[in-house]
């Protein structure tokens, strides 16, 4: 059987992999910063539906916590075998980043978590994985979890947003955090954070682009353009690289009446939007079976495959989105082809699926993938 993805192919001729090994040296700390809401994810695996009985959950849900949850968190955290991990979509990335870059600290992360136990336990796992936290401290409001419970092959999660949801732009007015900020070379931002804090990622989105820097916006969910319109707008002047399912680019599209669902017209038309520097803006559209789209000037379009997984070493298709990011990230940032960056972002999204959440520990060596000859 052939092998899946296991090595992006412009990284088998060896011209290539001297760059890439001589950029991988030279990657400095904090290069990449992204902007988030941070989730500390509690994992437990159950083998009956008692505490899903207990809480009113599905099987295979997907919701907000209510007041009825509240206390699952507790509960959950108190039980044997839990597996903890530093979730949130952005944080995500920025772990997967991590995991093939291999130095530490090169990731920075900015999000905000409340004052307790919890948000010690998030910076603890964040850091074991090497991405280094630059947490803003809401005491108001406890840290934001996600309960995410596994029975057999389904999975149920129940997000509290909690502090992650508060953050302010009282952080970019912190001399330390700014040094930071105008140190780093890219940066990323979620949907969901944008949702969160617009002053922030406009502030960081105008700095970017006038001080040649790349800066990526993923629309993260459909509710985002549909309620985030004037918004965007403001922002994708100054956004290098634009990101989205189909789904989520479809929205944009009906928001601002193009009367199409023709994937491909809206990828080009969002490419050639107006721009507030010279370079070229990219627009990458995701589908978990179709290729990737990605559109770039001169009206190039070129389409990535993604390599079939077979169903029985598909162990869980959340967090796959993040990994994408992670990896084209972990090529973007050393300057390598923009065709390695998606290879590797799908080499990322396919690792994933074959673990519960995002475990960078049972993830294989990256290094190892790439020294394949087949």
């Amino acid at each position: 059987m052939k092998r899946a993805l296991s090595v992006p192919l412009l990284l088998r001729c060896s011209r290539a992999w001297r760059i890439y090994a001589r950029n991988m040296a030279d990657i400095p700390e904090g290069i990449l910063i992204g902007f988030g809401n941070p989730l500390l994810d509690i994992t437990k695996i159950v083998k009956d539906k008692i505490i899903l009985e207990k809480y009113g959950l599905s099987e295979n849900a997907a919701i907000i916590a209510e007041e009825k949850h509240s206390q699952l968190f507790i509960e959950l955290s108190k039980m044997d075998d839990v597996i903890y991990s530093a979730g949130g979509a952005c944080q995500n990335s920025m772990r997967i980043f991590q995991w093939i870059i291999s130095k530490p600290f090169r990731a920075y992360f900015v999000g905000a978590i409340g004052t307790d136990n919890f948000g010690k336990t998030l910076e603890k796992k964040a850091s074991e994985d090497g991405v280094r936290t630059l947490y803003q401290e809401r005491p108001e409001a406890p840290t934001g979890t996600c309960a995410v419970i596994v029975n057999g092959s389904n999975r149920s999660l129940v997000a509290n947003l909690g502090a992650s949801a508060l953050f302010s732009e009282e952080w970019m007015k912190n001399n330390e955090n700014m040094c930071y900020v105008k140190r780093a070379q890219y940066f990323y931002i979620t949907g969901f954070f944008l949702a969160v804090n617009p002053p922030t990622v406009l502030q960081v989105a105008r700095l970017s682009s006038e001080n040649n820097r790349i800066f990526m916006l993923n629309f993260s969910a459909v509710f985002v353009p549909e309620k985030m319109k004037a918004q965007l707008d403001e922002i994708l002047p100054y956004t290098d690289i634009v990101i989205g399912n189909k789904q989520e680019m479809l929205a944009y599209a009906d928001t601002h009446n193009w009367n199409t669902k023709d994937v491909f017209e809206v990828g080009r038309r969002l490419q050639s939007m107006p721009k507030c520097n010279k370079r070229s803006r990219i627009v990458m559209i995701t589908d978990a079976v179709c290729p990737v789209l990605c559109f770039q000037e001169n009206d190039k379009v070129i389409e990535y495959p993604v390599p079939k997984v077979e169903q029985n070493q598909i162990v869980d298709t959340n967090g796959c989105g993040d990994a994408f990011v992670g990896g084209f990230l972990s090529q973007l940032v050393q300057q390598m082809p923009i065709d390695s960056c998606v290879r590797t972002g799908i080499f990322a999204s396919q690792q994933v699926l074959r673990v519960v959440g995002i475990q960078i520990e049972k993830l294989p060596k990256f290094q190892q993938s790439f020294c394949s000859t087949k």
